[in-house]
């Protein structure tokens, strides 16, 4: 195994731990026809960093994307409160007869950025955004909170 390849749609990315390998597979790929340009790092490939850690596994992050979330549901980093899970125990309901949303961005567009980072590095928030995502149309303040507490 000299070459992982990790394709997303138009997408790829190689990793090795010897750059040949990666020009030799290059080479390759446009002897048959395919268009590659080449990146210098991986550093914007869906948004996603990569780093290697001590332990020799590959650990992804997608910092730009979460501070984005922060600032668009006006909370700061250095301030917020972390919580043991994303969720609160007791069921996110409906709401009808609770008070309208305050918030002044725009739920749909959190909830979606949310989902995109919860499908790709962050799956232990995916259940909690689920179900905010059921509410995109009608939120409440319960719901921007559950938002909040992600």
């Amino acid at each position: 195994k000299k070459v992982t390849a990790v394709a997303f749609v138009d997408d790829i990315l190689f990793w090795s731990s010897d750059e040949a390998y990666i020009n030799e597979l290059g080479a390759k790929l446009r002897e048959q026809g395919l268009l590659l340009e080449q990146e210098d790092d991986a550093a914007g490939f869906l948004g996603v960093r990569m780093s290697k850690t001590e332990e020799g596994f590959l650990e992804m992050k997608q910092t730009g994307l979460i501070d984005r979330i922060l600032e668009a549901l006006g909370l700061d980093s250095k301030l917020a409160k972390n919580k043991y899970t994303p969720a609160e125990a007791t069921p996110l309901t409906r709401d009808e007869d609770g008070e309208g949303p305050q918030g002044s961005y725009s739920y749909a567009s959190v909830v979606g950025m949310m989902l995109y980072l919860a499908g790709h590095t962050r799956p232990d928030i995916a259940y909690a955004v689920n179900c905010c995502a059921r509410y995109m149309f009608n939120p409440r303040l319960s719901h921007e909170n559950a938002l909040k507490r992600i």
